[in-house]
């Protein structure tokens, strides 16, 4: 029981390497500016898999709190940009809603976020080791209640995904976002760390899977409009 935790872990980072791949490849199809933001997501969550998976391994000790500071570093710089993905793809996908000033405004309402995720939450962060399940982690000391930067993200991206489901007649953004909206508000202290790094993977997974459908869509409405300009 105690090593299916880290062993999920760690088939999380084989999983998410392949995300990165396949985001690569679709930008160089398209360009898209979300396929740029999303793998340097997946590289943050990859790391975050990498510490928890190894925590024990590693031992209580400065080391593992080094790198533990840098995995907290990391969520709250690079979560917030979930919603500069969505707009982006929405706009890809047509959204008359996602326009420049849209656009623009997901950036400052991203970096907002991360400023206040740092302002209150890394500055003076205190860790304190934890084991559950296998895990070895350092945890905020003193932190009560849900993660409610990230769990704003998730409902602005269920918004934007409904606003996709309308563009391209795609629920699977919505489905994929509000299945991670669900995860994330799950207590780690109860249900460990897998209910979190599962729910944001489903949200990249969706995302992708979102581009896809959009390049698709992109491709057809050009042969059409090729086909009727004959």
């Amino acid at each position: 029981m105690s090593i299916i935790y880290p062993v999920t872990h760690f088939s999380l980072i084989l999983i998410e390497w392949v995300l990165i791949g396949w985001a690569i490849r679709m930008w160089q199809q398209s360009t898209s500016l979300a396929m740029i933001v999303l793998p340097i997501v997946l590289v943050s969550i990859s790391y975050d898999n990498i510490i928890l998976s190894i925590g024990s391994l590693i031992g209580e000790g400065e080391l593992l709190k080094t790198l533990s500071m840098l995995r907290f570093l990391l969520h709250y710089l690079v979560v917030p940009l979930f919603i500069v993905i969505g707009v982006e793809l929405a706009h890809r996908a047509g959204a008359n809603w996602a326009n420049t000033v849209v656009r623009i405004l997901s950036w400052v309402i991203a970096l907002g976020l991360t400023a206040i995720d740092i302002i209150t939450r890394y500055t003076g962060l205190q860790l304190v080791p934890i084991e559950f399940a296998g895990i070895l982690r350092y945890h905020v000391a003193n932190l009560s209640g849900p993660p409610i930067i990230t769990i704003v993200v998730n409902l602005f991206v269920v918004l934007i995904g409904i606003g996709i489901w309308f563009s391209l007649k795609w629920p699977w953004l919505f489905v994929g976002t509000l299945v991670s909206l669900i995860g994330n508000a799950m207590p780690s202290y109860a249900v460990g760390t897998l209910a979190g790094s599962c729910s944001e993977l489903v949200m990249a997974i969706s995302l992708l899977l979102t581009e896809e459908r959009t390049q698709f869509f992109l491709v057809t409405q050009g042969e059409t409009n090729f086909l009727s300009s004959d």
